[in-house]
């Protein structure tokens, strides 16, 4: 009778290595998958903070900006109250447009604004300004995230 040994051949310890690298190679990219989305939810997140920021700061603005003037836009590159922030190498920036103002018929406090002004009829939305936002996350000079926000608010 022959000899056996018992024991995995050479060809066989082959196929277990080559299916162990296969099962690492598809962990590896399900990894890599997940960090991307997790980094991404985090500019998002932080892209709709800044843009909170925004419309508070627009808010902030029209109500110190005497009436006779009227603020029909700002971004960071004109307005020094709302900077562009860098963090962790992404910038963040927003563009803001005051398209219409809600005044009661015959005031004429916010004289300037001409075209920008809707007549309402109700005391409770004077003073009201719709704001159009956009707020754009840039990582190395591509935009990795953008949102655009059209709120009604009253400064």
């Amino acid at each position: 009778m022959e000899n056996l040994k018992k024991g995995f051949g050479l060809w066989q310890a082959i196929m277990i290595i080559l299916i162990i690298s296969g099962l690492m190679v598809v962990v590896l990219k399900y990894s890599r998958i997940a960090a991307k989305h997790t980094a991404d939810t985090y500019v998002r997140e932080q892209l709709e903070l800044y843009l909170n920021s925004a419309i508070e700061l627009t808010l902030l603005q029209i109500s110190l900006t005497p009436k006779s003037n009227c603020l029909a836009s700002f971004s960071a590159s004109t307005t020094p109250q709302l900077p562009t922030i860098t963090k962790k190498g992404v910038t963040y920036s927003a563009n803001v447009n005051v398209s219409k103002y809600y005044l009661l018929n015959g005031v004429s406090e916010f004289g300037s604004c001409g075209a920008n002004i809707i007549n309402i009829q109700s005391e409770e939305t004077h003073g009201m300004v719709l704001l159009e936002v956009e707020a754009i996350a840039t990582v190395d000079g591509n935009i990795s995230s953008r949102i655009l926000r059209r709120t009604l608010q009253r400064p």
